[in-house]
């Protein structure tokens, strides 16, 4: 997914609803340090509007299993989390380009 300025996005814009009205919030992907010997990971990150509950906050996931059931625990509809996952899927991909590439 490409922006308008033809550079690689790491951020895609989620629709959820809590307290029964629609919010906007943001899927994220971001390549962990390397710490020792181990090898690059994946972060996704789930960065809901409202985070001044103590049950709010900013959640970093592993997996597009974990971020799914993320998703769907904060009531963002099917089709949002397609759109989501998709997204999350053509970034990895292009990730695993550049890592292959240097």
């Amino acid at each position: 997914m490409d922006n308008q300025n033809g550079a690689q996005q790491s951020c895609i814009d989620v629709r959820y609803v809590h307290n029964n009205k629609t919010q906007t919030g943001a899927v994220c992907i971001a390549l962990s340090k390397n710490v020792g010997r181990k090898e690059r990971k994946i972060d996704l990150i789930f960065m809901p509007e409202e985070t001044n509950s103590r049950d709010m906050g900013t959640f970093s996931m592993r997996s597009t299993t974990e971020l799914m059931n993320v998703l769907a625990h904060w009531k963002v509809s099917f089709e949002e989390r397609k759109r989501v996952f998709e997204f999350v899927a053509e970034r990895l991909r292009t990730l695993v380009g550049e890592e292959t590439a240097t």
